[in-house]
């Protein structure tokens, strides 16, 4: 007996495996094998949900492909982030907030990683540049710029983004006088 598959039901189980891998990827960042590192419990309320994503809405981390972002997920969850420095610019007359603070380092990657891209856009902002800036122990550190609280700055591209309410509160906690 010869069996066919229709050319939609092939689409739709190649859609529900690449929902899978994004839910691994996002809602366990060590998948169903992690080693009880540092990145083993970092769902919140924030965290984008599979809808979101499915929606078309991608976690920065996700969106992110680069060595750099690679590392600093790796580093996160080994525990060898030494410090962060983040700016909230409105306008600019702030300045940056520096701390090697284990708890304000997990709080920002927690709300950093909450963060979606919603699209690419041809809109930019001025004076409103905040930035992240994680450093490991081997003195090197990677980060994110953002005009505004509507857009990443990313090779060479502005994108919109969502869910980055956290990560600008805590921000403007750290870098202004409201």
């Amino acid at each position: 007996m010869k069996r066919n598959f229709s050319k939609t039901g092939i689409v739709l189980v190649g859609c529900m495996l690449v929902c899978l891998i994004l839910f691994l990827a996002v809602g366990m960042p060590n998948g169903f094998f992690g080693d009880g590192g540092k990145g083993g419990d970092l769902d919140d309320d924030g965290t984008p949900k599979i809808g979101e994503v499915i929606n078309g809405n991608t976690p920065i981390l996700v969106f992110d492909k680069s060595e750099g972002a690679k590392k600093l997920i790796k580093a996160f969850d080994e525990g060898t982030i030494e410090s962060v420095e983040v700016l909230y610019d409105q306008g600019g007359g702030n300045l940056p907030y520096k701390t090697t603070d284990q708890d304000e380092i997990r709080t920002v990657y927690k709300a950093l990683k909450n963060i979606t891209i919603t699209g690419e856009s041809d809109m930019s902002v001025t004076d409103a540049y905040h930035y992240v800036t994680f450093t490991f122990n081997d003195d090197t550190s990677y980060g994110y710029r953002f005009e505004s609280t509507e857009f990443l700055c990313f090779d060479g591209s502005n994108y919109t983004i969502a869910g980055s309410g956290d990560f600008f509160d805590f921000l403007r906690s750290k870098c202004t006088s409201e």
